[in-house]
């Protein structure tokens, strides 16, 4: 019997690492799906060589479990901070009450690199990982994982949000489940400085010429500030089969935008590190910055300012309204593709299990974390939430990059280009050249 059925008849329904080169500026904390510099390339059998068999819903993948199953152990893998790696065992004896025939032993990785390197040398192995999106890029190509449909229905997929399995999906299939999203930017604001929030571009020129100096903050030499506006003139990192796309009409009118705000001597923003814009809104020196979701929290924590959060500012080019599309990134639950039988039922079992929508919005109370079912995302916890609202309704109009691309490499490429644009050393033409030559080298 596949595990889709037997998971149907025995389930309840059911920042960054970005900026190391030591010569950029500081930057946001890290997002909850740090990843690696490098994506390990997909294998292909070697001429002669037995195919590795993929992994397929089959009966001897799934074999029914004896009416008096025996003890079943799964081997979890996790690199959580020390507070969110609590909760988990926390949720874990749970699991294990409520469904004693399976165990569960929880290890600790300290890095993909970590991961990889004993695992593809035959000196490690696991059930389960809870993986960053080069983590699992990585365990894609070199076939390690197996695909979600060989577990749960399309339907159970489906009430994850779909932006948050987006980052997980290639050859037509989902290889991961969510287990949170963000890392997305957002407008956030000084309400004692501005009563409305600019909506457009255009509203955000008419703010600034309201009021005497630079009235927003960006992370000027972070490219990750870049990519909304390349959204929305209809550009984006990658095609839909992950193939860089950074030298276009696009990234050119992107860049246009990005380098007119922060230049010239009626700029409406300053030219700043992270540090310094995050450092002059809490002064009550900027009405507005643009900073990223992780911000919530820690503003929640700073005293002497009244903020709010709104959506980021669409652009408005000849009477068009485009809308500006953060960058979206998730971390994923990932199942071994020699998982069958009982283990795979049990990993079935657990995934459902520790991806409840109650068990999301936990994360939601004690680490800002965002849900990615969506019954969670529609919580009053959420809803009624003005900043978690707004948060979660820009995430889920953000955009990702598909399964195997590594974003991390993309963004360096973009960012010495972007420096010397910023710099005037680079027209808007030059830098997207430069970009698309950097990532391609």
């Amino acid at each position: 019997m596949p595990v889709l059925k037997l998971q149907q008849s025995l389930l309840v329904p059911l920042a960054l690492l970005f900026f190391l080169a030591a010569c950029v500026p500081p930057t946001p904390p890290p997002s909850p799906t740090p990843w690696p510099t490098a994506t390990a390339t997909r294998t292909s059998t070697p001429a002669g060589a037995a195919a590795t068999p993929r992994p397929t819903a089959t009966p001897t993948r799934t074999p029914a479990p004896t009416p008096t199953p025996s003890v079943t152990n799964l081997l979890v893998w996790e690199n959580l901070p020390e507070a969110q790696a609590e909760a988990l065992a926390t949720d874990i004896e749970a699991f294990e009450k409520e469904f004693p025939y399976y165990t569960i032993t929880l290890r600790h990785y300290d890095s993909p690199e970590n991961f990889m390197t004993p695992l593809m040398a035959g000196e490690a192995q696991f059930d389960v990982v809870l993986a960053s999106p080069v983590l699992l890029g990585s365990l894609w190509n070199a076939e390690q994982i197996a695909p979600m449909p060989d577990f749960f229905s399309l339907t159970f997929l489906d009430s994850f949000a779909s932006i948050t399995l987006a980052g997980a999906t290639q050859e037509d299939e989902v290889w991961g489940l969510s287990d949170t999203a963000g890392f997305h930017l957002l407008l956030f604001y000084n309400r004692d400085l501005v009563g409305t929030p600019p909506t457009n571009t255009e509203e955000l020129a008419k703010l600034a010429k309201q009021q005497e100096g630079p009235v927003l903050g960006v992370n000027s030499y972070d490219p990750l500030w870049l990519l909304p506006w390349l959204s929305a003139h209809g550009g984006w990192l990658t095609n839909p089969a992950g193939r860089p796309t950074l030298d276009t009409p696009a990234m050119q009118q992107a860049l246009a935008l990005y380098l007119g705000w922060q230049q010239g001597d009626n700029s409406l923003a300053p030219l700043a590190t992270y540090d310094e814009v995050r450092a002059q809104f809490l002064a009550g020196k900027l009405a507005l910055v643009i900073d990223g979701e992780w911000a919530i929290g820690e503003l929640a924590r700073a005293a002497n300012i009244n903020w709010g959060v709104a959506p980021l500012p669409s652009v408005v080019e000849e009477g068009e309204n485009l809308p500006a599309v953060p960058l979206v990134l998730a971390r994923y639950w990932a199942v071994s593709r020699t998982a069958s039988g009982n283990r795979a039922l049990a990993a079935a079992t657990f995934l459902e299990f520790v991806t409840r929508p109650e068990r999301q919005l936990d994360r939601v109370v004690h680490f800002g974390l965002l849900p990615t079912r969506r019954e969670a995302l529609d919580d009053p916890l959420i809803v009624n939430d003005s900043a978690l609202r707004l948060s979660s309704e820009q995430l889920l109009s953000g955009r990702t990059v598909p399964l195997g691309v590594n974003a991390d490499a993309l963004l360096n490429a973009m960012r010495e280009p972007l420096r010397q644009a910023l710099e005037g050393k680079l027209t808007p033409e030059e830098a997207a050249e430069l970009m698309q030559a950097n990532v391609e080298q």
